[in-house]
Order: C-alpha cells, then structure tokens, then sequence
C-alpha cells in the first residue's frame, strides 16, 4: 500500500539507488540562538531534529538520515525548506510521484507533478465548451456550492443533534438554497455563498467547547490559530484534489467557479469546495474540541504568525486518518475512504461533461 509522506523539518531530498534519501538539516541559514541556546529559524521556532513516525500509514523522516523505499510513496508534502537537484525531480516524475510544497503558514505555494498525464483531447473541447456556455458552466457551478452547502449543513445538524442550539442558522441556510435555481450568473452565486459562508463560520463559537479566539474568517495572513488551521487544512486538500484531477482525463485549469487564468488550476479550488466543511472543518472542532491543539500552539509576531511544528504534526496525523476513513455512499451503497470520494466526484464531472450522466454532488448525510 502506498503512503503519504509528510515532511516538517528542512531537508535535503536525493536519489539514492531505488529509494529517496532525505537528511534533516541541522543548521539551516538566517538561524539565530534564544534564551536557551537553541537554534532558531526565521519563524522563531526551534529547529526540532527530531522527525517521528505516527502510524505506519503516514511516513516522516526519521532522524538524521532516512531511506524510503519510491514504490512505498503517492505523493509528498513539504511544509519545511527543501534542497534538491533536477535528477531528483526527475525520478519522483519517473516514478509518477507528485510533490506539494507549503510556506511556513501551511499556504499552498505549488505542485511538481510527473508529466505523464491521461491527455484527451476531446475532453478537454468538451471542459472547455462547459466553461464557456453561461448555462452550461452554471448548473456545474450550482451543483458544486450545494454540495458544499449540504456539506456544511450537515456539518451543523450534527452539532444541532449534539445539543448545540443552531436551529436559526440551520433555518436561515435553507431559506438562501431555496433560491439557487433562480441564479444566472457565477458571481451572484458566490455572493449568495459568501452570505452562507459567514453564517457558518459564525456558529464555529458554539461548536467549540474550549474558548478560542475566532469571529471571522481571515486569510490573508491569517490572524489566530483557527484561521491558520483552515488555511493549513484547506491547502492541503487542494493539492489532493488536485493529485485526483490529474489522475483522471479532467483538467485543473479548467474550473467552473473559479476563473481559468494564468498559473491558476481553478477545478481545484472547486472541488476543495465541497470537501472542506467534511474533513478540513471537521478535523478542526476534533482537535480544538479534545484540547490536541490549543492556544498555546499559535504564535504571533510582528503582526503575522504560525502554527507551532508539533501542533501541525498532530493536525496532519488527523487530517490523514479523516482522508482514509471508510463512508458508505448512499447512491452506490460502496463503502469507500474521504480520499477515494474525492477521486468519485471528478469521474462524475467527467461523466456529465461527457453527456453521460447528470452531475450530482456528494453531501453527507450527517
């Protein structure tokens, strides 16, 4: 079975024979000393060697040197610095393994993935010709925020079942769905799901039972340790999504929501969309709920901050379990984990660009 390999210290990342070598720099640069001697970064935190496996299905570096077998990895997540040659990459892409890189924010920064690529060009006229035509694009784009409504309602009457008083919201959500046939246009849907979105993010002070400093949702930076952990969360669901697309005749560029533009992969960004409120949030009442991360885990400074490094190692660690789950859907009635469920929706977006069959999101029936 091939595993997710999670990287969190800087590295140097090499080909060594059939397996990756990495080697966990012990004195990266711009590195200062505190009070206690030890060597700091450029976030203030200090540099831990340390790296430890969690379970045995999520890889990390162990020590000072680790080899890793290539036919063991799908794909890399980088969330420190790493040091690497063209012969590495073109390994990794010989051995189809993409590699996704995060700032020090746990923000997406980008995606190497391997150049070998189911490429059709009739699917790709057809992607195109959706995005094109008003009617075409919005029914797509309606279907997607439903299902991340629905995704988001379910997330509420959860709560709501869990004698979390949310009734009102639950109420005021569905009068603004009872609209959405009436939409034309792709921006004033996103308005009507900006208005939703707030909504939700506002019921988040019931839903935690730990006091935590979130009002609103802010991105850019983020401004506490729950606008970080969405962030953090949110960006590695999209270089999922993403890893899926690519592993279908579906292409990244091409988005229905989100505009196609230079250096954007817009279908990303949407189905992230439906996903969010059912790992990234859910993820996050889990760990601020049983007290796994608090807090005491976010620093700020000069007016930005971070996630402390054992802090994203847990939500990771949890953020993994969430993708290997097993649901079971209730329109094929398989059993199947989050991360295969990402896989089913683009094949059946593939299915209705194609003509084949109607585009249905999933939503949650809890």
């Amino acid at each position: 079975m091939q595993k997710q390999l999670y990287i969190f210290s800087d590295s140097i990342i090499r080909r060594k024979d059939n397996t990756l070598l990495f080697e966990t720099i012990a004195n990266p640069e711009n590195t200062e000393t505190n009070e206690n001697g030890e060597s700091k970064g450029e976030t203030g935190e200090p540099f831990d060697r340390e790296e430890y496996l969690f379970d045995d299905r999520i890889i990390i570096p162990t020590g000072e040197k680790k080899y890793i077998p290539v036919e063991n990895i799908e794909s890399i997540y980088s969330f420190g610095t790493l040091h690497f040659n063209t012969r590495l990459i073109y390994f990794i892409s010989r051995s189809r393994i993409p590699l996704h890189i995060f700032n020090n924010n746990g923000g997406y920064a980008g995606s190497f993935n391997p150049a070998e690529r189911n490429i059709n060009g009739s699917i790709l006229i057809k992607q195109v010709e959706h995005y094109k035509q008003p009617q075409k694009r919005i029914f797509i784009a309606q279907q997607i925020i439903r299902g991340a409504v629905g995704n988001t309602l379910a997330n509420l009457k959860y709560h709501q079942n869990r004698r979390v008083e949310l009734r009102e919201e639950i109420e005021y959500i569905n009068e603004f769905l009872k609209d959405f046939d009436k939409i034309e246009t792709v921006e004033e849907l996103m308005g009507y799901e900006g208005i939703i979105k707030k909504t939700y993010y506002e019921t988040w002070e019931k839903i935690f039972r730990q006091p935590v400093n979130f009002t609103q949702r802010i991105k850019h930076p983020p401004n506490n340790l729950v606008n970080s952990l969405i962030s953090y969360g949110n960006a590695i669901l999209y270089s999922i999504c993403l890893d899926q697309i690519y592993q279908t005749r579906l292409y990244p560029e091409i988005g229905f929501i989100h505009e196609a533009g230079e250096g954007k992969l817009a279908l990303a960004y949407d189905l992230s969309e439906i996903f969010k409120p059912l790992i990234t949030d859910r993820v996050i009442f889990k760990v601020i709920n049983k007290l796994m991360i608090t807090e005491d885990d976010f620093v700020s400074r000069n007016g930005t901050g971070w996630i402390k490094k054992t802090a994203k190692k847990i939500f990771v660690q949890e953020f993994e379990l969430k993708l290997m789950q097993k649901i079971t859907d209730r329109s094929t009635g398989r059993s199947m984990s989050y991360r295969r469920l990402i896989k089913e929706e683009c094949y059946k977006l593939l299915k209705h660009i194609k003509d084949e069959e109607k585009y249905k999101p999933y939503v949650s029936p809890w």
